[in-house]
């Protein structure tokens, strides 16, 4: 299966607003809520590596001033 292509921070930001509204809402059954939860982590951790791979590309420029 081919690697998916990269989305901005700002897009999986986006995607991770829309899952909390969406279990923030209350109206998913159990198994979809689960579902949006468990996706909502996926994103939270993407999120998370992007802004790490940040703060190393910010910390390697510092460091080389």
């Amino acid at each position: 299966m081919p690697d998916e292509p990269e989305r901005s921070y700002e897009e999986i930001v986006d995607d991770l607003e829309t899952v909390l509204t969406q279990l923030e809402d209350g109206g998913l059954p159990l198994d979809k809520a689960l579902d949006a939860y468990e996706h909502g982590v996926k994103l939270s951790r993407e999120a998370q590596q992007l802004l790490a791979d940040a703060e190393l590309r910010i910390n390697a420029l510092n460091d080389e001033a």
